[in-house]
């Protein structure tokens, strides 16, 4: 026994080698470069994950597509899907394309990192499950030029076929910068169109005595500005009290 405990304490006191040193002086070499790894990779605006680690081509990919969708659209809804065919998703992609509108199934995850760099990121609770985005970006215009259509264009058409489906819920989105829920949805169809409210604010500013404002609004810039510059000019020339 005293023998053991003597060969153990006389290894403990044996002086470091040339290959532990140089164990050592690799160990530190690795722990000083990763950091200095992460710095370059955040200084060249490359995305990290949560554990410091570059993201994979493919997934940088989607984080790029998902960011152009939800800058780049007008309209962005969320719904679940819930055990749709392939068959089935290409005929709502289908139908979809007749209303100006494109599907597609995320990746959860990259996703909500897309939507956590935008003004949209109090959408994030709508991710959860099997779940699809739907984008359009009909112009205002468009959408109430196409209202009486069999398939209507933008957020009416949007609204009718997947409520049709009985595999799809709904759950909420984004229409220009607003964030708008189902029951936001459901109203804003029913609301009329950008070229109706125009006609009615034109008509209320005739009836409360603008009529003379709406005739010189309608007039080209430059008839305009000399009427306002002639107006300017008689006010100038009325003699004091």
């Amino acid at each position: 026994m005293l023998s053991s405990v003597r060969g153990i304490a006389a290894r403990s006191m044996r002086p470091l080698t040339a290959s532990t040193v140089r164990q050592y002086a690799s160990t530190s070499h690795i722990s000083a470069k990763g950091p200095s790894r992460k710095a370059a990779a955040v200084d060249s605006g490359k995305k990290l994950t949560n554990y410091g680690k570059e993201f994979r081509p493919q997934k940088t990919f989607l984080h790029h597509t998902y960011s152009s969708i939800l800058n780049n659209n007008r309209i962005m809804l969320i719904c679940q899907h819930n055990n749709m065919s392939v068959p089935e998703l290409i005929q709502l992609r289908t139908e979809l394309a007749a209303a100006g509108a494109d599907m597609k199934v995320i990746r959860l995850g990259i996703f909500a990192a897309a939507l956590r760099e935008t003004r949209y990121a109090n959408l994030e609770p709508l991710i959860n499950g099997p779940t699809c985005i739907i984008s359009c970006n009909v112009s205002p215009e468009d959408e109430e030029a196409q209202s009486s259509a069999k398939v209507p264009k933008g957020l009416a058409g949007i609204r009718r076929i997947v409520e049709k489906n009985r595999k799809m819920i709904l759950l909420g989105g984004k229409v220009d910068d607003a964030l708008v829920s189902v029951d936001d949805m459901a109203k804003m169809v029913e609301m009329p169109g950008i070229q109706t409210l125009r006609s009615q604010v034109v008509g209320l500013l005739s009836q409360a005595g603008g009529g003379r404002l709406v005739q010189l609004l309608g007039m080209n810039p430059t008839l305009l500005v000399m009427n306002l510059d002639a107006h300017a000019k008689s006010g100038d020339a009325t003699p004091e009290a």
